[in-house]
């Protein structure tokens, strides 16, 4: 008799945490990041300013995305990381200027796998007048093409636009 009612019972318990693990959607900005994660690797592109290449590594336990950025025309290599910041996806871009502005995603396609980002402050910048990065799209094309445009800021307002394709090497 108590074997008959302990499988019941069992079940009974263990239905509610299946049900809650089988509501789990991921927020936009979770599922964003899961995407930007699939651009490990090395990516050639053609820009306004000359040829750039990219790198990209995933470091601290799958929670940070490096992206390293390098190009004939530039004094070394820019650093951006991506990552999730509670419900938030971030970048924070440590620029050749010296400056390291800091920008949330305001604007996530997950269909389109376009994501906008926007400046929310940044470090080492004299003045909101002086010269920075500002706001950043990218977009994921295919496994194998990506899409970037950094608009960069000057005396409060664009300075110019460095759009960018880009595609994977193999």
């Amino acid at each position: 008799m108590k074997m008959r009612l302990a499988l019941p019972t069992l079940l009974l318990l263990t239905m509610p945490a299946l049900a809650a693990d089988s509501a789990v959607v991921a927020s936009p900005a979770a599922a964003a990041f899961e995407r930007l994660k699939t651009l490990v690797g090395q990516w050639n592109g053609e820009t306004s300013m000359g040829k750039f290449h990219l790198s990209y590594e995933l470091l601290s336990g799958g929670h940070v995305l490096l992206e390293k950025e390098s190009s004939d025309s530039m004094h070394g290599t820019m650093v951006t990381t991506y990552y999730l910041n509670g419900d938030r996806l971030e970048l924070t871009h440590h620029c050749e200027l010296g400056n390291v502005p800091h920008m949330v995603a305001r604007k996530i396609d997950l269909t389109s796998g376009e994501i906008t980002f926007e400046f929310a402050d940044a470090a080492n910048l004299p003045s909101d007048q002086s010269e920075h990065m500002h706001d950043a799209t990218i977009k994921i094309v295919d496994a194998d093409h990506l899409n970037s445009s950094w608009t960069m800021f000057e005396n409060a307002k664009p300075k110019f636009t460095v759009a960018a394709q880009y595609e994977r090497v193999r």
